[in-house]
């Protein structure tokens, strides 16, 4: 009984016209009913429980008191009309109740349907209730997390945006990836391929479309991207992620993607590379690779900038990385088996015209190479790695191969982002959602998500950044600090990283902060590179300063010459530059055209790109005149035309002036040798006659015989006073030159310098007699033959030669040599003066290489050319081979005969007999000896001995 109405309990009735109560009880649903005419509703007890009440019944219009009052109105309505004729009937609402005794707030959905009769009248209005609170609160919840997602997404630092469905519709993008497409918010709803048309063609609407189909993230450290920003179409660099976000079953319905801009530290990279290319360029011009990998996993430790090129890498990439992961397409050619062989032997490795495949430029190329690997010893003698020296002998390009490798270079790191990131919560810094990269950067396990940050990070509690933390918690603006060093304790060991570093604070709805979302970049290796660089320059800077050098370059396309400090005090400059018309004024006119035309031939396209020259100049302000020898090399742009013409410049004023006095000595001294040779010459004219007259008889004969032994005795005789005599002058010449210095204190600069060159002129004077007695002396003495190993013979010369290998960093090949009957002290000066020729004439820019072979070769295999001084059935042919500077073959003869010299004596030392006294020696051997060469491909000279020597 309620509100004074007597209402008949039908319970029983209700429940026997409801026949499916059961399955009504299972899917826990209220049944009610609504009395058209009496307006009071009568309901079971699920349905009561929903409003709280005990009563069976109650009217329609007091249940609108136990209705939330913000449903209340609405709800009215909605039943109002379904009870209205002419309507559907339909009603199907879901409002909040508050309970009547316990104050309880539930959602509940009322769903029934009014009947009507023929006249259009009601007669019944029922249906069933259903409790769906907690799928109300769920999607709430879902909702609020949406919500908040979004607000992370909108306040995050970098860019991000969700693809939604596999037609990638941007569902969310903020204003960081807005402006990263260069669009506006307009895109927003769109299909991503049409939002950015320009990214056909380019990979990433098929790696998306893949994402969505496999469920895998995808994630790449750099990777190029070309968008249409100001109404241009440009290239920038991320760091991105793919990642599939998936729903309760599993199923991927959208793709989160984040970005990181690192055009800038991509681009400055790359003008760190190419101002370190230019500076090393200045010294290493050779065309030799070298290169040291350490005995562990094969690191690189050094590579100069050539043999970066060589592999197709910049070298400061190199250094650091494993050679098989820095140049992973040198895996299975074998040259890790070869390295690896070297440490563990200590047995150097040689190969000439090696094949390799390499990636350069883009493109898998075949190229060749002389390659050496030296074991690199330590003081105490033991292997730490390896030296490497490769020289490109490649003549063409034998195949160029575009590589696909789109596919095989995509990395599935599953919940990596391109960045560390980490949710610090409140002010105790509660850290959330770590991601694995901040978890790795941490180092303190997986299970840091919960923790407070200082308990974490207790090594954080001396740096600046919890600190930091709190002013940003705070004052509510964020915090960027690019390459801060960071001291983390990372499993166990303290390291000290760089890192750009980002505190951006996240605001609730009322505009408090409540976390701030920490984003940190690993820059250590950039960081370390700049530093690198800034040391190695000013380490170039003071070779620059000790080798006296004066550095120059010409902007081609401005058409200005540039000069260090030391070039403006040559030319008497005030301002360190000069346009292209002006910078020739300083040189004498009759070589300005001469100069001009080498520094146009060399900026050519098409070119060498390589300027070496030797010229006056004259300074502008006290008339000074220097002989200076430059040279350069020309750089090239992106497009690959010449750019910039830079190198090095060096004064050869006072060698000039001395190599004329030489040179003006040595030929007063070669016509009076050529005048007791005429004298020589009458001498033996004289003993033929004498000959002649005595043959008749033997006791005649063996008079002549004897008096020309006697004479010959009487000729060494001479070569020994004239020698002698000669020498005596020019060390008189030193020691008086010796005592002038002494006795003056202070001698002027003029006078040391006329001493100098007059004590190097007597020593020049003395090797040469030294060398022309030696000549004397083989020619004359007969062979003293006996039984010698070649080998020793040689090692004995290279002992000589010990001071002189070391100085050039010479590396000399021996193969196995026989043993044979011939003069061991004749024979060692045969291969001094082919070794130490094989130093001398070396290309500037090379480290000498010397191989030397033998082979027992058949009289019939000797080319008709090569006439031997004694016949023999067989014979060792002796092989010395170098990659010096060469010669032309039409001279192959010349370099024979005495005092023959190719290049000039300020070029390279020496008298021009060293090969004649060659010749000499091979020829009292009953051999002969032939030179091969072309000018900058090295020398093979060929030694024919009889075998049965």
């Amino acid at each position: 009984m309620s509100n004074g109405q007597e209402i008949p309990n039908n319970n029983h009735g209700l429940n026997e016209r409801l026949s499916v109560d059961f399955a009504l009880k299972a899917a826990k649903l209220g049944v009610w009913e609504v009395n058209p005419k009496t307006r009071i509703v009568h309901w079971d007890q699920r349905c009561r429980e929903l409003f709280g009440l005990e009563d069976d019944y109650l009217l329609l219009e007091n249940i609108i008191t136990h209705i939330h009052p913000d449903d209340s109105g609405w709800v009215a309505v909605a039943r109002n009309l379904a009870m209205t004729p002419g309507y559907s009937g339909e009603y199907d609402v879901t409002y909040r109740t508050i309970g009547a005794k316990d104050k309880v707030l539930r959602w509940v959905r009322f769903t029934g349907k009014a009947e009507y009769d023929e006249q259009n009248v009601m007669t019944r209005f029922s249906g069933v209730a259903q409790d769906v609170t907690k799928e109300k609160l769920h999607q709430q919840q879902v909702q609020k997390s949406e919500a908040h997602f979004k607000g992370l997404i909108q306040q995050a630092p970098f860019a991000i945006a969700v693809y939604r469905s596999r037609d990638l519709i941007i569902d969310t993008a903020n204003q960081a990836m807005i402006e990263v497409w260069g669009k506006t918010p307009d895109v927003i709803g769109t299909k991503l391929s049409i939002a950015l048309p320009e990214l056909e063609g380019q990979p990433f609407i098929s790696i998306l479309e893949n994402v969505f189909d496999t469920g895998e993230i995808y994630q790449t450290d750099q990777q190029v991207v070309d968008l249409v920003v100001d109404g241009k179409l440009q290239s920038f660099w991320f760091k991105f992620t793919y990642q599939p976000l998936t729903d309760t079953d599993g199923k991927v319905y959208a793709i989160l993607n984040m970005a990181v801009d690192i055009t800038e530290q991509v681009l400055y990279q790359k003008r760190i590379e190419e101002s370190q290319r230019k500076i090393l360029a200045s010294f290493e011009q050779s065309p030799v690779a070298i290169a040291i990998l350490s005995k562990q996993d094969l690191v690189f430790t050094m590579a100069n900038p050539f043999y970066g090129e060589l592999v197709g890498r910049p070298s400061d990439q190199l250094i650091g990385k494993s050679m098989l992961d820095i140049l992973p397409e040198l895996r299975g050619q074998g040259f890790d088996i070869l390295l690896q062989q070297v440490i563990d032997s200590g047995i150097p490795y040689t190969a000439m015209e090696t094949p390799a495949t390499v990636l350069r430029n883009g493109n898998l190329e075949t190229i060749y190479v002389d390659l050496s690997y030296q074991p690199n010893r330590e003081t105490d003698g033991s292997i730490s790695g390896v030296l490497v020296i490769a020289t490109h002998v490649t003549q063409q390009v034998l195949a160029r191969k575009e590589v696909e490798s789109r596919e095989s270079q995509l990395r599935s790191i599953i919940a990596n982002a391109p960045a560390a990131m980490g949710l610090f919560v409140g002010r105790d810094l509660i850290i959330q959602l770590p991601n694995q990269a901040f978890i790795d950067i941490v180092g303190k396990g997986d299970e840091i998500a919960g923790k407070r940050l200082a308990d974490v990070m207790p090594e954080l509690e001396n740096q600046a950044f919890l600190q930091i933390l709190d002013d940003v918690y705070t004052t509510g603006k964020m915090f960027q600090s690019p390459g801060a060093q960071v001291n983390i304790v990372r499993n166990g060991v303290m390291t000290h990283n760089y890192y750009n570093i980002t505190y951006s604070p996240l605001f609730d709805e009322s505009g408090n902060v409540y976390a701030i979302l920490d984003i940190a970049i690993d820059v250590t290796e950039q960081v370390k590179a700049r530093q690198q660089i800034s040391d190695s320059q000013q380490q170039l800077s003071g070779a620059i300063e000790l080798a006296e050098l004066a550095t120059w370059s010409l902007d081609i396309n401005a058409g200005k010459f540039i000069y260090s400090g030391r070039f403006m005090d040559w030319l008497g400059l005030d301002e360190d530059y000069l346009n292209e018309k002006e910078a020739y004024n300083p040189i004498p006119e009759q070589y300005r055209k001469f100069v001009e035309d080498a520094v146009n031939e060399a900026i050519k396209p098409g070119a060498s790109g390589i300027y070496k020259n030797e010229h006056p100049i004259i300074n502008r302000i006290t008339g000074r005149r220097r002989i200076i020898q430059a040279q350069a090399r020309v750089f090239y742009d992106s497009e690959g035309k010449p750019a910039l013409l830079s190198g090095t410049a060096q004064d050869v004023t006072e060698q000039r002036k001395l190599q004329v006095t030489l040179e003006q000595l040595v030929q007063q001294r070669t016509e009076e040798l050529e005048t007791a040779n005429e004298e020589l010459t009458a001498t033996n004219e004289e003993l033929a006659a004498i000959n002649e007259e005595f043959a008749a008889t033997n006791d005649d004969l063996a008079e002549a015989n004897h008096l020309l032994n006697l004479s010959n005795q009487n000729l060494e005789q001479f070569a020994y006073i004239a020698s002698h005599d000669l020498q005596e002058p020019l060390r008189k010449i030193q020691q008086f030159g010796d005592l002038l210095k002494k006795k003056y204190d202070s001698p002027s600069q003029d006078a040391l310098i006329y001493l100098d060159r007059m004590q190097s002129a007597a020593t020049r004077m003395s090797a040469l007699i030294t060398d022309l007695l030696t000549y004397a002396r083989i020619s004359n003495n007969p062979q003293d033959s006996q039984r010698i190993s070649l080998h020793e013979v040689l090692s004995m010369t290279l002992s000589d030669l010990e001071y002189t290998i070391q100085q050039t960093q010479a590396e000399i090949q021996i193969d196995q040599l026989p043993i044979i009957n011939g003069d061991k002290v004749q024979l060692g000066q045969l291969f001094q003066n082919l070794v130490s020729n094989a130093i001398k004439f070396r290309d500037a820019g090379s480290l000498p290489r010397i191989h030397i072979r033998s082979r027992l070769i058949k009289s019939t295999e000797i080319p008709p050319h090569v006439k031997p001084t004694r016949w023999a059935s067989s014979y060792h042919l002796i092989s010395v081979t170098d990659n010096g500077i060469g010669f032309e073959q039409q001279y192959a003869d010349r370099i024979f005969q005495a005092f023959q010299r190719l290049h000039g004596k300020s070029e390279f030392e020496g008298t021009g007999i060293g090969l004649a006294i060659c010749d000499k020696v091979v020829a009292n051997h009953g051999g002969a000896i032939t030179a091969t060469s072309q000018p900058g491909q090295g020398s093979v000279f060929e030694i024919y001995l009889p075998s049965d020597l």
